[in-house]
């Protein structure tokens, strides 16, 4: 028995081809465009909602890029024409359509529903809550009358 291969080795079944040309067309929008205008999306989407936190405003400031050494950019800054090298970029100038430094009205809406809903959900966790401890209350008493009673009872006996 051997372990040697051959010099030619068994058939793989694979063959060379030249290559085609590409069947897909070109993309749109190339990569780089593309992540740029998500990135810009994503930081204008927590820029609106930053300002609707409890000390938002600090928040806001310390994100800021040359206030005390903030490192986070914002959207502002992501839509900026120049590159890290002081160049123009193709990519970066396009943006998100309807992103600007103060936020999309349709986020602001979004964040004043869930604000109305958080408030009205906690109303009724108030109400509930209420309405527990009264039953407790009840429960309590009625219980507190019950053992009242059936120890007056087996007293008399």
């Amino acid at each position: 028995m051997t372990t040697r291969v051959g010099v030619g080795g068994p058939a793989t079944g694979v063959y060379e081809t030249a290559t085609a040309p590409r069947v897909t067309p070109e993309p749109a929008r190339p990569f780089q465009q593309m992540m740029s205008a998500g990135s810009v999306a994503i930081v204008s989407g927590a820029e609106a909602a930053v300002t609707h936190l409890p000390g938002g405003g600090i928040i806001a400031a310390a994100m800021r890029p040359g206030v005390s050494g903030g490192q986070f950019a914002t959207a502002s800054a992501l839509t900026s024409a120049v590159g890290p090298t002081g160049t123009a970029t193709s990519g970066a100038a396009g943006g998100v359509s309807g992103a600007t430094s103060g936020g999309d009205p349709s986020i602001q809406q979004v964040m004043s529903q869930d604000a109305d809903q958080n408030l009205y959900y906690l109303k009724l966790q108030e109400q509930m809550s209420a309405e527990s401890r009264s039953y407790s209350a009840i429960s309590n008493v009625l219980k507190a009358r019950h053992d009242t009673m059936k120890n007056a009872i087996g007293n008399i006996r």
